[in-house]
């Protein structure tokens, strides 16, 4: 998920559900259909390409842990173009990838997501600036220019802090650390698990800002449907979440088999030194420490109600239309 997000929920809905030849899909998206013989057909929509931050649900298919639950998994690629939640919502897929503050936004233009489980407690988003410019705390971003998708949630945050100013030039990302790497002057949105090392690779030594240690940190890969399926086909759904956390406890220990598979999915430029540096910082966010492993995949009702206070408070979603306790379910975690 390192380049340009487009952030079209009202668009995409409105595009996708006036196709009349889809409308039947979200009828029977309720119903558990048959794939293989005596398995449940299961579409896992990706919010990006495949990545690292992926990498747990890819482990519980190329392990077998979704085949030992009944689960025949695609797991479909993101990317540029792709919105999950019209896919979720018109039956194309079961279940797709996301942030928290995704499931709230599609909440607010009458999607219901909820998200059932949370493998990145804290969020890789982060500004990276190179070591060379002196800039050590978010405070200090003056005078720059600023390569960022300018439709994410956290850039009005950042202004509601004061954190960015007019000096600062915003201009969009486009996946490359080439204008960083070229000169001092530049910084860029990334994720602390990808973008880094491409610097590091072209000779430039970097720091990153986190926007979880100033308050902007929503669950990240969040494995979500919709109520509708949800409501109709529990036992799937906890089948699902099952393999997918063993899914998850597998790559961080093991990734190596998983990458390879992963290397092989993706077609954007992808290398397995870049899969095995994330699936090594992917550990710190996952299980951050004080975390027991057997609370893989946890969500808090106080944390989700403190992004939805962030984002009613920045006037990105509509306070009536958002019940955060209505945006996840942990039912189907371990207690």
């Amino acid at each position: 998920m390192s380049a340009l997000r487009i952030w079209i929920w009202t668009c995409g809905l409105l595009l996708f559900i006036g196709c009349n030849g889809d409308r039947s899909k979200v009828e029977k998206g309720t119903a558990e259909s048959s794939g293989s013989p005596n398995k449940t057909k299961i579409v896992l929509q990706l919010n990006w390409y495949p990545e690292a931050e992926h990498g747990g649900f890819y482990a519980a298919l190329v392990h077998g842990y979704y085949e030992k639950e009944g689960l025949d998994v695609e797991i479909k690629a993101g990317g540029r173009s792709v919105v999950v939640a019209p896919e979720l919502a018109l039956g194309r897929a079961q279940f797709g990838v996301g942030n928290a503050d995704d499931v709230l936004m599609a909440r607010s233009e009458d999607s219901p997501l909820v998200a059932l489980m949370a493998p990145m407690q804290n969020g890789p988003r982060c500004i990276m600036v190179r070591q060379d410019s002196g800039i050590e705390t978010f405070a200090q971003l003056k005078n720059i220019k600023l390569q960022i998708d300018s439709g994410r949630p956290y850039i009005p945050f950042l202004k509601s802090k004061g954190l960015l100013d007019d000096s600062v030039k915003l201009v969009p990302y486009y996946g490359t650390v080439a204008e960083l790497v070229a000169g001092p002057g530049v910084a860029q949105q990334a994720y602390n698990f990808s973008e880094p090392l491409m610097a590091e690779q072209a000779g430039v030594q970097v720091k990153n800002l986190m926007m979880s240690e100033i308050g902007y940190n929503p669950y990240a890969s969040c494995l979500m449907s919709t109520e509708k399926y949800i409501s109709a086909n529990n036992p799937t759904v906890q089948k699902m979440v099952d393999a997918s956390i063993l899914g998850w406890q597998k790559y961080l220990q093991e990734p190596d088999q998983t990458n390879e598979y992963i290397l092989k999915q993706n077609n954007q430029g992808m290398t397995a030194e870049a899969l095995k540096y994330g699936a090594e910082k992917l550990k710190a966010l996952c299980l951050p420490q004080g975390m027991k492993a057997d609370r893989f995949g946890a969500m808090s009702s106080e944390r989700w109600q403190t992004l939805r206070n962030q984002l009613v408070g920045l006037k990105l979603i509509n306070a009536s239309k958002v019940d955060p306790n209505q945006s996840f379910d942990a039912r189907y975690l371990k207690k």
